[in-house]
């Protein structure tokens, strides 16, 4: 190796140590709570901050397998990681920072054929358009058209017109900045926080109730009920199986020319189907449920109103357990959904939040 590539690598490694001794501190702490030896609630903080860290070093200990590899790309060991790494994130979909090293992993010879659905899915998320149908091609010329899944088929359906609401958000999230003072929540989960930013401006009333229902604690320890692959996390139901709602309705405000469209981290109502599998919705029938966009959901006509987007957290919303109704579960174990064990506004602009009921 050079004296660059070592440098590189003695960081690599470095930095998996740490996070592998960090690993440790949770397993030792688990293996105590589970033998009764420590259930205290001190112990569970421990926890969670250490699982909030690891989080943050498997972040880091990525970016320095990626320098690394860069530079040498036949090392196994940063190859190996990284190949894993990548298959990890596409099963939890989570895209994020990983197309550069997908198209590399491809571009060296690694056979593995999730590296080019992520590497597609990822350069979608990323915003690199022109990458995407060349990447489904090789993968459809290699596997057939069949191996492609329903998220690959939504992506490609959509690029026709996806790329110029995508330069349209663009603007609309550089003119949020420039104010920079949106409200903005936490959502403390039994994964981690997620913080989420509010669109007052497109969704006022929208955004009142939701401060409101915040406010009141409505939401504390509440269950995402549904969270299916590549699609959406489904929560703000207190009754947890769809049902739910805070007992009022507000007026629908997807109908605004400014309004916001449905992207990745995307936070828009739950509204109640007119039919089942109709695809059509009750008008004014949001109340408190809400859904956290996986990938976008692009319906031909926008019935929802998009009220905010995740600006922190998203890897904590794809690790969530996935609760899927639409799926057989024989002989399985059901363990709980995750759930907001408390919910808290950060920030608000200095005014009253008064919202507008449906009569």
């Amino acid at each position: 190796m050079t004296p660059e590539q070592e440098a590189l690598y003695a960081e690599f490694e470095a930095k998996r140590k740490v996070w592998e001794k960090t690993l440790k501190e949770m397993k030792k702490i688990q293996i105590l709570r589970n033998n009764g030896v420590d259930k205290s609630a001190k112990s569970m903080d421990r926890f969670y901050e250490l699982r909030d860290q690891s989080r943050r070093e498997l972040k880091e200990l990525f970016k320095a397998a990626e320098a690394f590899f860069k530079k040498r790309r036949d090392e196994f060991n940063s190859v190996s990681f990284l190949a894993t790494m990548i298959d990890y994130r596409r099963s939890s979909s989570y895209y994020e920072d990983s197309f550069d090293v997908a198209r590399l992993l491809i571009e060296v010879g690694v056979t593995m054929p999730f590296l080019e659905q992520m590497a597609a899915r990822a350069a979608f998320v990323e915003g690199k358009f022109d990458e995407v149908l060349p990447i489904y091609q090789r993968f459809v010329d290699s596997n057939g058209i069949d191996k492609l899944e329903n998220i690959d088929k939504l992506i490609a359906n959509v690029l026709e017109f996806y790329p110029q609401w995508w330069e349209e958000e663009l603007k609309s999230r550089a003119a949020d900045e420039a104010a920079g003072d949106l409200p903005r929540v936490m959502l403390e989960t039994t994964s981690g926080p997620v913080v989420i930013e509010l669109f007052e401006d497109q969704a006022p009333n929208t955004v009142a109730n939701f401060i409101q229902l915040v406010e009141s604690g409505f939401y504390d320890d509440t269950d995402f009920y549904q969270v299916i692959d590549d699609i959406l996390a489904l929560g703000g139901d207190p009754a947890g199986d769809g049902s739910g709602t805070s007992g009022r309705y507000i007026p629908d405000e997807h109908q605004r020319p400014d309004r916001r469209r449905i992207f990745r981290g995307s936070i828009l109502m739950a509204k109640r189907p007119a039919a089942p599998d109709s695809g059509e919705m009750v008008p004014n029938s949001a109340s408190s449920q809400f859904v956290i966009a996986i990938m976008p959901i692009v319906p031909k006509e926008l019935q929802q109103t998009v009220f905010g987007r995740v600006i922190e957290g998203m890897d904590v919303v794809c690790s969530f357990r996935r609760v899927d109704p639409t799926k057989k579960k024989e002989q399985q174990v059901v363990l709980p959904p995750d759930r907001i064990l408390s919910a808290k506004v950060l920030r608000k602009r200095d005014h009253e939040y008064s919202v507008e009921y449906v009569p």
